[in-house]
């Protein structure tokens, strides 16, 4: 005979194992429901299972986890935006850059140009694409002010592309760097192995690189 709130013992499907259980809803003869006092889970009550069954049921659930993880390896699943935006509309899944160029969208924009070079680049060919004239360049031997040269060089620069300057460092052409007095800098030529000649706003000038880190 069982009565409301007896603890029985019992197999608990949240827990997966033989806990002990409280009697929630019984006739007196046979139990209806239990609440899992290790859980809290209430359920429709079944009786314990045995050593055998439990652990067949825990490699199985292993093994099955063992080949999902196979199968994920061999053919990884792929969510996208573009998959999980139109899955509802029936639409087959696939990358979103596959996806845009599908449906005659231009794909991801490329990444903008990088360094003093391409910079320059880049916007001849946007000059080019707009049909604007180019601008006639100064007669042979007209030096050209640091400041216009600067402003052409980091047209599309800022503080975010620079590292801070520092002399133990080696530079290139084309480095971007910040100094703490001029501000924002091009590398445009390595005049010696340990020093390099750099644009900044209001002058040009030469800093030495490569020079040996001093401890104490």
């Amino acid at each position: 005979m069982h009565q409301i709130g007896d603890v029985i013992d019992g197999y608990c499907p949240r827990c997966r194992l033989n806990t002990y259980q409280i009697v929630s809803a019984t006739d007196g003869r046979e139990v209806f429901t239990a609440t899992c006092r290790t859980c809290r889970n209430t359920f429709s009550w079944k009786p314990e299972v045995s050593i055998d069954e439990l652990r067949d049921k825990t490699v199985k659930k292993l093994k099955m986890m063992v080949r999902k993880k196979a199968k994920d390896m061999v053919q990884p699943s792929i969510v996208t935006f573009a998959s999980r935006k139109n899955r509802d509309a029936g639409e087959m899944d696939m990358p979103r850059r596959a996806y845009r160029e599908m449906h005659g969208r231009d794909p991801d924009p490329t990444p903008p140009p990088v360094g003093p070079a391409a910079i320059i680049a880049a916007a001849a060919e946007a000059q080019a694409k707009l049909n604007l004239p180019a601008a006639e360049p100064p007669p042979p031997g007209t030096p050209v002010a640091p400041t216009v040269r600067w402003q052409k060089v980091t047209a599309t620069l800022s503080a975010r592309d620079g590292r801070p300057y520092n002399a133990t460092r080696t530079y290139k052409i084309g480095d971007v760097l910040l100094h703490k007095t001029h501000g924002l800098g091009v590398v445009e030529a390595v005049v010696h192995e340990k020093a390099v000649m750099v644009l900044f706003r209001d002058t040009e000038t030469v800093l030495e690189m490569g020079a040996p880190v001093q401890y104490g």
